[in-house]
């Protein structure tokens, strides 16, 4: 084993090579620094449970994990938070994100996940008009925190919002009479309703006001080979049914 400890004045055949095409260095996996997941529990995409995550996002991040030969690594943050840090840091992918102009050139949308209509949500047998735009300007409005969709309703002249840090405190506000309504993503807060153990029964929807598409994005410094390497197991997750599999179990929810 001698001679692997031997000098030698001629270059390594492989140095020679990145040397003469600097890319083959570039791609290299060590070069990259490696995605890490962040969210905030936004059912059906991703929440916490006793056994564990679970979500549309959740399972699709770990198939892709899989596929690259990675362990899924997920923090859950208070949503405002969680966007924040991905917005700021290097390396980092969160989900679901809403597609919108001001966020544009700020991340790496990288997944499209799902079309959401944002939808008034009130108490059964509450007297609130949720068809009435006009009415439900004067009502105190939950919302949750660091959402996009609270320039929707500043646009529409609401100004009684209160915010929430997640919706499990946004359906708490609204069964305790706090607010009058909540406006939140539809199959977010219908998700939401049953996985934090609240009665669907209790609640009922009204108008929808805009809508938005959702995405797995990433940081914009995210390093574009590691981005290419999610994309291509993503791409195999289409391929294998994979994907059709995640958004036929967690969007086709009966209401």
């Amino acid at each position: 084993m001698n001679f692997l400890l031997r000098r030698s004045r001629r270059p390594l055949p492989w140095l020679l090579a990145a040397a003469l095409c600097p890319t083959l260095l570039l791609s290299h996996p060590a070069r990259a620094a490696q995605l890490e997941w962040l969210a905030g529990e936004l059912p059906p995409f991703v929440w916490q449970s006793q056994d564990g995550p679970h979500g549309l996002a959740y399972e699709l991040a770990a198939q892709m994990s899989l596929r690259l030969g990675r362990p899924m690594s997920l923090t859950i943050y208070p949503w405002a938070r969680a966007v924040r840090m991905a917005e700021g840091g290097p390396n980092y992918g969160v989900f679901p994100l809403a597609r919108t102009l001001d966020r544009e050139a700020k991340f790496k949308w990288l997944i499209p996940l799902a079309h959401v209509n944002y939808t008034f949500f009130g108490r059964r047998g509450s007297s609130v008009d949720l068809d009435d735009l006009e009415a439900l300007r004067s009502q105190r409005i939950g919302v949750l925190r660091g959402s996009p969709i609270i320039k929707n309703l500043q646009a529409e002249k609401f100004r009684h919002l209160v915010q929430a840090k997640d919706y499990k405190e946004l359906l708490r506000l609204l069964t305790e009479g706090m607010v009058a309504a909540a406006y939140a993503g539809e199959p977010m807060l219908r998700a939401a309703i049953d996985e934090f153990g609240f009665k669907p029964q209790e609640f009922r929807s009204g108008l929808s006001l805009k809508s938005a598409e959702l995405y797995v994005a990433t940081s914009l410094a995210l390093d574009p080979l590691e981005e290419e390497r999610w994309l291509q197991a993503y791409r195999e997750l289409q391929l294998d049914g994979t994907v059709a599999r995640l958004q036929k179990k967690y969007l086709q929810r009966e209401h």
